[in-house]
């Protein structure tokens, strides 16, 4: 029987264990749990669900209709994610689905840090009117679409520090 000194599988592997591998360690660092470290500002650590997970879909899974449902931040609003988290380990409680501010600072200004941004629009949480929603373009701009339209959407998380 051995001694195993230092950090090991089994202690990366925890959220608290990344979490501070999070805190820790420099930007753009993928992490053990194949999430990235994407960005580091105002005490506040930005993590990017990985590739893996992005799936595409209606706005909010499908909850589009003529009033105003308001913002859906709440991965748990997004079956197909939240179902693409579980399938992949993650808690969905842990991570949400960005706003359209959010994705443009810190996701596009920092998406040389995450593991594959994305190739097309990105929905956001952010509802522009009953029938449409918030995106953001993947070269760079913010945009409306209508809900039902498909886009990209990936979670994210954030560990303060």
């Amino acid at each position: 029987m051995g001694i195993t000194i230092g950090p090991v599988d089994w202690w990366v592997a925890t959220p608290d264990g990344i979490d501070g591998l999070a805190i820790g360690c420099p930007v753009g660092t993928v992490l053990p749990d194949c999430s990235a470290l994407i960005c580091r500002a105002g005490g506040v650590a930005w993590i990017v669900a990985p590739q893996s997970t992005e799936v595409s879909s209606a706005w909010a899974g499908g909850q589009y209709n003529t009033t105003l449902v308001g913002d859906k931040c709440c991965v748990s609003e997004w079956s197909s994610l939240c179902s693409a988290l579980v399938s992949a380990g993650f808690n969905p409680g842990d991570w949400f689905v960005p706003s359209r501010s959010q994705l443009e600072n810190p996701g596009y200004v920092c998406r040389t840090n995450w593991d594959s941004f994305p190739t097309s629009d990105s929905w956001s949480s952010t509802e522009f009117t009953a029938t449409c929603a918030c995106l953001f373009r993947y070269a760079g701009s913010a945009g409306a679409n209508s809900k039902t339209g498909i886009c990209y959407v990936r979670a994210f998380r954030c560990v303060t520090y």
